[in-house]
């Protein structure tokens, strides 16, 4: 099917999506489908990832997303499993600048710029970058690289590459951009994702503001005049406790039209992407054997570490649970997405199959295991093979997609396409989902995940939650599901993980530590390789909450855990013939996340 290209934007508001005939689309689900895809990639108009000498445009990345080959780093490189949708996301600040200092014959060639980011010295070239960036968290941008003509014809390419690669029911893609706020390189970051091709004339960016206040107003004005747009933050493990604050920016406590705002603006939360995971960190969750996975403790462009308090989701939304409680609204009631936020314009998310992620720095194998990341300013860091977003959607089009995620019916994974969605309701049988229609008797019997659990009936002891699991064709078993409750009481919060069905029947729960035994791990070091002769391809289950108290809120989610596989760090190890790195650990449970459902007392 050949892709529809629209004509470019006018000067203002305007352009509609483009759109197939009904009856060439395959025709609605209504009990959804599952698409995965990525809502936060940069490619070389993003400031950073072009100082990195990132080559790509986004109609590379439109193209590898749906399984062709690219160039990269001067190998060809291709992702075995086809994306469903992904959302070009290149920083609004300085859009497209660096790629024309970079340029030889441009209008800055010869300029001071020019030579300190073309130096044959990387590290006089990342120097300049970290320049660059420092104007912009410290709020004093660079007035000539502020051009508005330029800004807006890097815009247009970002959005007619966008509409050139958009087939209804095959492939989706969404206009879209990061807002990159972070005083003191605390990160506050946003991608802001268009519902359709009505987008504004040049995006909203961190030197506009670097309030999000200010973000979600621009949302609003626009969503008055048709514009259709959600935010999503990211990277809350890098916002040294701003991200999930019970303040507003002026340091004010959170106001019920504040948590309005934001929830109204920003449904979902990136819980996991190349720079670690924002879900729980061992500080905040100690009873919890998994929270150490993928961490990243430090500041954006720095070596310092930041608080863990107000950084992780997992205890945000016990503290949502506590403003709901003074103010009547809860402003992080979040569903989960994964994405990348890979600076190559490529979404390479398999472990076995990862190229890299940040340009130059990839070049060299030897250093990116063993010395630093360089986007962690002086430490050591190796980054992740990241995350996607998954959607239970009715058909692969951008409203269908768009509304999925508005609604939080949406989960995020490690990297893989795990399937798995979440109901809570009060009365569902014990034996449901062994029915082939269980899906459709829980959609009317209860709510699915992103959703409030619906009023108690009378005699209800506690609510029941459906949990279904199915691993990816293309990676490891199932190890286990577990769910967990977050739960409010008296202005004081407390968390608790379950583990409700897992893989291979002797396993057995310990008493006293409370915790399941571990899964083997067939996972050979020499070869980095591993079977699956352990876990389980589906995992499905209906439990019931043991220690429900109707007088306390509550989160309810899921997180499913593969059995133990090779890092993509350890693959590269022994295909280089290094030494296994000793910053990451050599395995990785991969998982997914789903959105809670969520109980409020009347």
């Amino acid at each position: 099917m050949k892709p529809y290209n629209l004509s470019t934007l006018a000067l203002a508001w305007a352009v509609a999506a483009p759109a197939l005939a009904a009856e060439a689309l395959p025709p609605p689900n209504p009990l959804r489908n599952a698409y995965f895809g990525d809502l936060h990639l940069h490619t070389s108009l993003s400031f950073d990832a072009a100082a990195m000498k990132t080559n790509t445009l986004p109609e590379d990345s439109y193209r590898f997303a749906q399984g062709e080959a690219v160039e990269y780093l001067g190998q060809k490189v291709q992702r075995r499993s086809p994306l469903d949708f992904l959302a070009v996301t290149d920083h609004s600040e300085y859009l497209g600048i660096v790629r024309s200092l970079l340029d030889p014959k441009g209008p800055y060639a010869g300029t001071e710029w020019h030579k300190l980011l073309t130096d044959p010295d990387p590290q006089v070239a990342w120097g300049a970058v970290h320049k660059l960036a420092l104007t912009i968290a410290n709020g004093q941008p660079i007035a000539e690289f502020l051009q508005e003509d330029k800004i807006r014809s890097n815009w247009q390419i970002e959005i007619d590459a966008a509409e050139k690669y958009y087939q209804p029911g095959r492939f989706t893609t969404f206009i879209a951009y990061e807002w990159t706020s972070f005083p003191d390189f605390q990160n506050l970051h946003r991608n802001v994702i268009y519902r359709s091709g009505k987008v504004p004339a040049k995006p909203f960016s961190s030197i506009d503001s670097q309030r999000p206040e200010e973000l979600w107003t621009f949302l609003d004005n626009g969503r008055k005049n048709g514009i259709e747009a959600l935010d999503i933050p990211h990277n809350a493990n890098a916002s040294n406790g701003l991200m999930l604050a019970d303040q507003d920016s002026d340091g004010k406590p959170i106001s019920k039209e504040y948590a309005e705002q934001r929830m109204r603006n920003e449904p979902v939360f990136e819980v996991d992407q190349a720079k670690g995971q924002s879900e729980t960190h061992p500080v905040l969750s100690p009873n919890d054997e998994f929270a150490n996975f993928e961490l990243w403790e430090l500041l954006l462009a720095t070596d310092i570490k930041g608080k863990v308090d107000g950084s992780y989701i997992r205890q945000g939304y016990g503290k949502g649970q506590e403003i709901a409680a003074r103010t009547g609204v809860n402003p992080f009631k979040y569903g989960l997405v994964g994405a990348s936020d890979f600076h190559s314009g490529i979404t390479s998310t398999e472990e076995n199959n990862f190229p890299g992620a940040h340009g130059l720095m990839d070049s060299n194998p030897k250093i990116v295991l063993t010395a630093q990341d360089s986007l962690a300013g002086s430490a050591p860091v190796i980054l992740g093979a990241a995350g996607l977003t998954g959607v239970w959607a009715e058909q692969n089009t951008r409203e269908a997609i768009f509304d999925a995620i508005k609604r939080k019916e949406v989960f995020a994974t490690s990297g893989n396409r795990i399937k798995v969605r979440l109901f809570g309701g009060w009365d569902y049988s014990k034996g449901l989902t062994a029915r082939p229609d269980w899906v459709k008797d829980a959609y009317a019997g209860g709510a699915p995940m992103g959703a409030d659990l619906p009023a108690r009936p009378g005699g209800a002891k506690a609510p029941r939650f459906i949990v279904d699991a199915v691993k990816d064709p293309d990676a490891g078993n199932l190890d286990r599901v577990q769910i967990v409750k977050v739960w409010t009481k008296d202005g004081k919060s407390q968390e608790k993980v379950f583990d409700v069905i897992w893989s291979g029947g002797g396993r057995k729960i310990d008493p006293k530590t409370g915790r399941l035994e571990p899964i083997a791990s067939t996972v050979d070091l020499k070869t980095a390789t591993y079977t699956n002769t352990v876990g389980a391809v589906e995992l499905a289950t209906v439990w019931e909450d043991p220690e429900f108290d109707p007088a306390a809120a509550a989160t309810y989610y899921a997180r499913v855990l593969e059995i133990p596989t090779p890092r993509w760090s350890t693959i590269w190890a022994v295909k280089y013939q290094l030494p296994l790195s000793e910053r990451v650990s050599p395995t990785i449970q991969e998982r997914a996340w789903t959105s809670p459902v969520f109980y409020k007392p009347i």
